[in-house]
């Protein structure tokens, strides 16, 4: 956790760490898989094959090779149930940290102890359940998963009627888990993105209870960002709640329920709060209207250079400084701690 949440990008940076956490855990768990298979593959050519070219005869006999795919798949198949709840525990993470970090910069910024429970976890649990059968999560992983084990049967047994010997097979497994490891890594980033996006959405509707609050769409432009989310970058939201484009309409990143808009998305939305930028730090006061109105200016300026709105909001936070202010200040582990 963070020493100090200063604004919504701080909170944004550390909710992409535990999005690439969840990645990062996924990659570990299907390279040593691929570890495993290779060793045992290893062992079996040391002991029962003669030569490349009468490998597959070698491997197939007393059914050796058809007894291995097998326990290849089944092992594959429990690694897919552990992806499963990793990326579940990930959500469940991501969620409670996006809320209770959002509603303590509410709070404090606003200068008041008006009531934030963190949802229980029955309702973060029906919150994170995708309500689209076939993109819920067990069933996504479940299409990787046959994928996989069918993919590395078929490398297996054309290398071995290629006579092509252990190292090249090696190669064609290792590019074969390293597609579902990118695939899979895909699907832990969505949906760590999917559980920060409603989690975003339940945290500001209890804001809108005590404040008017405007939501700001935020890309991050560089080679892999789609266009269409090129186009929707420092757009604000409609009266609803809601961002448009070309028909269709969403709350946030990754919520837009089409797969080319949600798919590996990485854009984030922040939040002005009575038409202001929220942020804390001991001694500053970042309600003061005439900063607000400086630090506003400054990012249209930079925007109008070409910047993106995140990070024309670094720059003019780090250049327009708010007034000093004599106040009571709470980190964030303190108030985390006192609202749990």
């Amino acid at each position: 956790m963070p020493k100090q949440i200063h604004n919504q990008l701080d909170i944004i940076k550390r909710l992409d760490e535990l999005i690439a956490q969840s990645e990062r855990e996924v990659d570990e768990l299907l390279g040593k898989r691929l570890k495993e298979i290779l060793a045992t593959l290893s062992n079996m050519y040391s002991k029962f094959v003669e030569s490349d070219e009468s490998s597959y005869t070698d491997l197939n006999k007393y059914n050796r090779l058809a007894k291995e795919l097998e326990r290849i798949a089944q092992q594959l198949n429990e690694d897919y149930k552990q992806i499963v709840k990793q990326i579940e525990m990930s959500q469940q993470r991501i969620y409670v940290e996006q809320y209770l970090m959002a509603a303590y910069l509410f709070q404090v910024y606003q200068g008041t102890e008006d009531g934030f429970t963190l949802p229980g976890e029955d309702v973060i649990a029906a919150a994170l359940a995708n309500p689209i059968e076939l993109l819920c999560l067990p069933k996504i992983l479940e299409v990787h998963r046959n994928e996989t084990i069918r993919k590395i049967q078929i490398e297996i047994s054309q290398s071995l009627l290629a006579g092509e010997g252990y190292f090249k097979m090696a190669k064609r497994l290792e590019n074969a888990i390293g597609i579902s490891q990118n695939k899979a890594r895909t699907v832990a980033r969505t949906e760590g993105a999917r559980a920060m996006s409603i989690a975003d959405e339940a945290v500001t509707e209890e804001m809108r209870k005590y404040a008017d609050i405007e939501c700001v769409w935020l890309s991050t432009l560089d080679t892999r960002t789609r266009h269409e989310h090129r186009k929707l970058d420092g757009q604000k939201a409609d009266a609803d709640g809601y961002f448009h484009f070309k028909g269709m309409k969403a709350k946030g990143p990754t919520m837009w329920g089409v797969a080319k808009m949600d798919i590996n998305c990485r854009c984030v939305k922040i939040k002005l709060i009575d038409g202001q930028l929220p942020a804390v730090r001991r001694g500053r006061d970042y309600r003061n209207v005439t900063y607000q109105q400086r630090l506003a200016d400054r990012i249209d300026k930079y925007m109008e250079d070409g910047y993106t709105y995140a990070k024309a909001y670094q720059k003019a936070d780090k250049e327009v400084l708010p007034p000093n202010k004599v106040t009571t200040f709470r980190t964030y582990e303190d108030w985390a701690e006192n609202s749990a």
